[in-house]
Protein backbone atom coordinates (compact mmCIF):
# COMPACT_ATOMS: atom_id res chain seq x y z
CA UNK A 1 0.00 0.00 0.00
CA UNK A 2 1.39 3.39 -0.97
CA UNK A 3 1.85 5.77 1.92
CA UNK A 4 1.69 8.94 -0.15
CA UNK A 5 4.21 11.74 -0.01
CA UNK A 6 4.81 11.62 3.75
CA UNK A 7 7.74 10.17 5.59
CA UNK A 8 8.22 6.43 5.92
CA UNK A 9 5.40 4.88 7.95
CA UNK A 10 3.25 8.02 7.73
CA UNK A 11 -0.26 8.03 6.30
CA UNK A 12 -0.43 11.85 6.16
CA UNK A 13 1.26 13.59 3.21
CA UNK A 14 4.23 15.78 4.13
CA UNK A 15 2.62 18.83 2.55
CA UNK A 16 -0.52 18.38 4.66
CA UNK A 17 1.56 17.91 7.82
CA UNK A 18 3.38 21.18 7.13
CA UNK A 19 0.10 22.99 6.51
CA UNK A 20 -1.43 21.65 9.74
CA UNK A 21 1.60 22.68 11.76
CA UNK A 22 1.49 26.17 10.24
CA UNK A 23 -2.21 26.57 10.97
CA UNK A 24 -1.74 25.31 14.53
CA UNK A 25 1.13 27.77 15.04
CA UNK A 26 -0.95 30.67 13.74
CA UNK A 27 -3.90 29.72 15.98
CA UNK A 28 -1.71 29.45 19.08
CA UNK A 29 0.00 32.76 18.29
CA UNK A 30 -3.39 34.44 17.75
CA UNK A 31 -4.72 33.03 21.02
CA UNK A 32 -1.67 34.26 22.95
CA UNK A 33 -1.95 37.66 21.26
CA UNK A 34 -5.60 37.95 22.32
CA UNK A 35 -4.84 37.05 25.94
CA UNK A 36 -1.99 39.59 26.02
CA UNK A 37 -3.59 42.40 24.01
CA UNK A 38 -7.09 42.50 25.49
CA UNK A 39 -6.04 43.27 29.11
CA UNK A 40 -3.62 45.92 27.85
CA UNK A 41 -6.32 47.53 25.73
CA UNK A 42 -8.77 47.55 28.65
CA UNK A 43 -6.11 49.19 30.83
CA UNK A 44 -5.44 51.89 28.24
CA UNK A 45 -9.13 52.46 27.51
CA UNK A 46 -10.00 53.00 31.17
CA UNK A 47 -6.87 55.08 31.86
CA UNK A 48 -7.33 57.66 29.09
CA UNK A 49 -11.07 58.23 29.57
CA UNK A 50 -12.95 59.94 32.36
CA UNK A 51 -14.93 57.73 34.79
CA UNK A 52 -18.14 59.28 33.48
CA UNK A 53 -17.30 58.18 29.92
CA UNK A 54 -16.19 54.69 30.93
CA UNK A 55 -19.24 53.91 33.08
CA UNK A 56 -21.76 55.83 31.02
CA UNK A 57 -25.28 54.43 31.25
CA UNK A 58 -24.36 51.91 33.92
CA UNK A 59 -22.28 49.83 31.50
CA UNK A 60 -18.56 49.69 30.91
CA UNK A 61 -17.67 51.53 27.72
CA UNK A 62 -14.33 50.31 26.35
CA UNK A 63 -14.60 52.10 23.00
CA UNK A 64 -12.32 55.13 23.24
CA UNK A 65 -14.36 58.10 21.98
CA UNK A 66 -12.71 60.85 24.04
CA UNK A 67 -9.28 61.34 25.57
CA UNK A 68 -8.48 63.01 28.86
CA UNK A 69 -5.54 63.35 31.24
CA UNK A 70 -7.87 63.65 34.23
CA UNK A 71 -6.81 60.32 35.79
CA UNK A 72 -3.12 61.14 35.52
CA UNK A 73 -3.71 64.62 36.93
CA UNK A 74 -5.46 63.12 39.98
CA UNK A 75 -2.50 60.79 40.53
CA UNK A 76 0.00 63.64 40.42
CA UNK A 77 -2.01 66.06 42.56
CA UNK A 78 -3.65 63.76 45.13
CA UNK A 79 -1.23 60.86 45.59
CA UNK A 80 2.49 60.18 46.06
CA UNK A 81 2.80 58.65 42.61
CA UNK A 82 5.75 60.87 41.65
CA UNK A 83 7.61 59.86 44.80
CA UNK A 84 6.81 56.18 44.28
CA UNK A 85 7.97 56.40 40.68
CA UNK A 86 11.21 58.12 41.71
CA UNK A 87 11.85 55.47 44.37
CA UNK A 88 11.43 52.72 41.77
CA UNK A 89 13.79 54.44 39.35
CA UNK A 90 16.47 54.84 42.03
CA UNK A 91 16.45 51.27 43.32
CA UNK A 92 15.96 49.76 39.86
CA UNK A 93 18.88 51.68 38.35
CA UNK A 94 21.10 50.88 41.34
CA UNK A 95 20.22 47.20 41.36
CA UNK A 96 20.62 46.90 37.58
CA UNK A 97 24.09 48.46 37.60
CA UNK A 98 25.25 46.45 40.60
CA UNK A 99 23.85 43.13 39.38
CA UNK A 100 25.29 43.60 35.88
CA UNK A 101 28.72 44.56 37.25
CA UNK A 102 28.75 41.49 39.49
CA UNK A 103 27.65 39.32 36.57
CA UNK A 104 30.43 40.58 34.31
CA UNK A 105 33.12 40.22 36.97
CA UNK A 106 32.00 36.79 38.19
CA UNK A 107 31.23 35.46 34.72
CA UNK A 108 34.63 36.51 33.41
CA UNK A 109 36.39 35.04 36.41
CA UNK A 110 34.57 31.72 36.11
CA UNK A 111 35.47 31.51 32.43
CA UNK A 112 39.08 32.70 32.36
CA UNK A 113 40.53 31.56 35.70
CA UNK A 114 41.04 28.01 36.89
CA UNK A 115 40.41 27.12 40.52
CA UNK A 116 39.18 24.11 42.46
CA UNK A 117 35.40 23.71 42.43
CA UNK A 118 34.79 26.23 39.64
CA UNK A 119 32.01 24.25 37.95
CA UNK A 120 30.37 23.47 41.28
CA UNK A 121 30.48 27.16 42.20
CA UNK A 122 28.90 28.17 38.90
CA UNK A 123 26.09 25.66 39.26
CA UNK A 124 25.58 26.64 42.90
CA UNK A 125 25.06 30.22 41.78
CA UNK A 126 22.28 29.13 39.42
CA UNK A 127 20.79 26.91 42.12
CA UNK A 128 20.54 29.97 44.37
CA UNK A 129 18.21 31.54 41.80
CA UNK A 130 15.71 28.72 42.36
CA UNK A 131 14.73 30.14 45.75
CA UNK A 132 11.56 32.21 45.71
CA UNK A 133 11.93 35.85 46.84
CA UNK A 134 9.46 35.21 49.65
CA UNK A 135 11.87 32.59 51.05
CA UNK A 136 14.65 35.17 51.18
CA UNK A 137 12.44 38.00 52.42
CA UNK A 138 12.39 37.10 56.13
CA UNK A 139 16.14 36.34 56.48
CA UNK A 140 16.99 39.57 54.65
CA UNK A 141 14.54 41.48 56.84
CA UNK A 142 16.25 40.14 59.97
CA UNK A 143 19.68 41.07 58.60
CA UNK A 144 18.66 44.60 57.61
CA UNK A 145 16.83 45.10 60.90
CA UNK A 146 19.92 44.06 62.85
CA UNK A 147 22.06 46.48 60.84
CA UNK A 148 19.53 49.31 61.06
CA UNK A 149 19.15 49.49 57.28
CA UNK A 150 15.39 49.11 56.92
CA UNK A 151 13.57 51.81 54.94
CA UNK A 152 16.65 52.65 52.89
CA UNK A 153 17.46 52.52 49.20
CA UNK A 154 20.63 50.61 50.03
CA UNK A 155 18.78 47.74 51.71
CA UNK A 156 16.26 47.36 48.90
CA UNK A 157 19.01 47.56 46.28
CA UNK A 158 20.93 44.78 48.02
CA UNK A 159 17.79 42.65 48.32
CA UNK A 160 16.89 43.03 44.65
CA UNK A 161 20.47 42.34 43.61
CA UNK A 162 20.43 39.15 45.68
CA UNK A 163 17.43 37.99 43.63
CA UNK A 164 18.73 38.81 40.15
CA UNK A 165 22.50 38.31 40.49
CA UNK A 166 22.54 34.48 40.50
CA UNK A 167 20.91 34.23 37.08
CA UNK A 168 22.85 37.12 35.54
CA UNK A 169 26.14 35.62 36.77
CA UNK A 170 25.24 32.27 35.22
CA UNK A 171 24.19 34.03 32.00
CA UNK A 172 27.50 35.88 31.69
CA UNK A 173 29.44 32.71 32.56
CA UNK A 174 27.76 31.04 29.61
CA UNK A 175 28.26 34.04 27.34
CA UNK A 176 31.96 34.56 28.07
CA UNK A 177 32.54 30.95 27.00
CA UNK A 178 31.59 32.01 23.47
CA UNK A 179 34.19 34.82 23.41
CA UNK A 180 37.43 33.40 21.89
CA UNK A 181 40.43 33.59 24.21
CA UNK A 182 42.52 34.30 21.10
CA UNK A 183 41.16 37.85 21.05
CA UNK A 184 42.61 38.49 24.48
CA UNK A 185 45.89 36.77 23.65
CA UNK A 186 46.34 39.04 20.65
CA UNK A 187 45.89 42.09 22.88
CA UNK A 188 48.30 40.70 25.48
CA UNK A 189 50.97 40.14 22.83
CA UNK A 190 50.66 43.84 21.95
CA UNK A 191 51.29 44.79 25.57
CA UNK A 192 47.73 45.38 26.81
CA UNK A 193 47.00 44.57 30.44
CA UNK A 194 44.19 42.20 31.42
CA UNK A 195 42.06 45.13 32.59
CA UNK A 196 42.62 47.03 29.33
CA UNK A 197 41.87 43.88 27.35
CA UNK A 198 38.67 43.28 29.26
CA UNK A 199 37.52 46.88 28.73
CA UNK A 200 38.54 47.35 25.08
CA UNK A 201 38.28 43.82 23.65
CA UNK A 202 36.07 41.52 25.69
CA UNK A 203 33.26 43.84 26.77
CA UNK A 204 32.50 45.17 23.26
CA UNK A 205 32.21 41.58 22.01
CA UNK A 206 30.10 40.59 25.01
CA UNK A 207 27.74 43.56 24.72
CA UNK A 208 24.63 41.46 23.92
CA UNK A 209 25.34 39.30 26.95
CA UNK A 210 25.64 42.01 29.58
CA UNK A 211 22.80 44.04 28.07
CA UNK A 212 20.63 40.93 28.40
CA UNK A 213 21.76 40.62 32.01
CA UNK A 214 20.93 44.28 32.61
CA UNK A 215 17.46 43.87 31.09
CA UNK A 216 16.77 40.88 33.28
CA UNK A 217 17.96 42.75 36.38
CA UNK A 218 15.81 45.72 35.42
CA UNK A 219 12.73 43.52 35.04
CA UNK A 220 13.28 41.87 38.43
CA UNK A 221 13.79 45.17 40.23
CA UNK A 222 11.08 47.17 38.47
CA UNK A 223 8.37 44.54 38.91
CA UNK A 224 9.31 43.61 42.47
CA UNK A 225 6.60 43.76 45.11
CA UNK A 226 7.65 41.32 47.83
CA UNK A 227 11.00 42.82 48.78
CA UNK A 228 9.71 46.37 48.56
CA UNK A 229 6.84 45.56 50.88
CA UNK A 230 9.10 43.78 53.38
CA UNK A 231 12.07 46.16 53.44
CA UNK A 232 10.13 49.43 53.23
CA UNK A 233 7.49 50.36 55.79
CA UNK A 234 7.32 54.14 55.39
CA UNK A 235 4.82 55.35 52.81
CA UNK A 236 7.29 57.79 51.28
CA UNK A 237 9.80 54.98 50.59
CA UNK A 238 7.44 52.63 48.75
CA UNK A 239 8.12 51.77 45.13
CA UNK A 240 5.50 52.27 42.44
CA UNK A 241 4.32 48.65 42.56
CA UNK A 242 3.60 48.78 46.30
CA UNK A 243 2.21 52.31 46.13
CA UNK A 244 -0.17 51.40 43.32
CA UNK A 245 -1.56 48.49 45.33
CA UNK A 246 -2.45 50.90 48.13
CA UNK A 247 -4.64 52.95 45.81
CA UNK A 248 -7.26 50.20 45.82
CA UNK A 249 -7.91 50.89 49.52
CA UNK A 250 -8.60 54.59 48.97
CA UNK A 251 -12.18 55.73 48.41
CA UNK A 252 -11.06 58.73 46.38
CA UNK A 253 -9.14 56.59 43.89
CA UNK A 254 -11.21 54.73 41.30
CA UNK A 255 -10.56 52.37 38.45
CA UNK A 256 -9.52 55.18 36.14
CA UNK A 257 -6.67 56.28 38.39
CA UNK A 258 -5.70 52.66 39.10
CA UNK A 259 -5.46 51.88 35.39
CA UNK A 260 -3.55 55.12 34.84
CA UNK A 261 -0.86 54.19 37.36
CA UNK A 262 -0.75 50.68 35.87
CA UNK A 263 -0.12 52.26 32.47
CA UNK A 264 2.71 54.34 33.93
CA UNK A 265 4.26 51.18 35.39
CA UNK A 266 4.20 49.54 31.95
CA UNK A 267 5.95 52.36 30.09
CA UNK A 268 9.61 51.75 31.13
CA UNK A 269 9.53 47.97 30.44
CA UNK A 270 7.81 48.65 27.12
CA UNK A 271 10.51 51.10 26.06
CA UNK A 272 13.23 48.65 27.14
CA UNK A 273 11.62 45.87 25.11
CA UNK A 274 11.23 48.05 22.01
CA UNK A 275 14.74 49.47 21.86
CA UNK A 276 16.80 46.60 23.29
CA UNK A 277 14.96 43.48 22.17
CA UNK A 278 17.64 42.58 19.61
CA UNK A 279 20.34 42.57 22.29
CA UNK A 280 18.10 40.49 24.53
CA UNK A 281 17.56 37.81 21.88
CA UNK A 282 21.26 37.72 20.97
CA UNK A 283 22.29 37.45 24.60
CA UNK A 284 20.06 34.51 25.38
CA UNK A 285 20.73 32.67 22.11
CA UNK A 286 24.52 33.04 22.01
CA UNK A 287 24.70 32.50 25.75
CA UNK A 288 23.65 28.92 25.31
CA UNK A 289 20.01 29.44 26.40
CA UNK A 290 18.32 28.84 23.06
Amino acid sequence: MALGEGAAGSVVPQRLQTRIKRIALVLVAALVAVFVTVPVYVMVAVAVQSPAAVFRGGDVNLLIDSLTLRNFRVLIEDTNTIQYFANSLIVTASSTVLSTALAVAAGYGLTRFEFTGKTVAARAVLFAYMFSPIVLAIPLYVIFFSLGLLNSYFALTMALTAISAPFTIWLMWQYFQTVPISLEESAWVRGASRTRTLWDVVLPVARPGYISAAIFSFAVAWNDFTMSRVVMSNDEMYTITVGASLFLDRVTIGWGETMAVSLLICIPPFLIAVFLQNYLLQGFNVGGLE
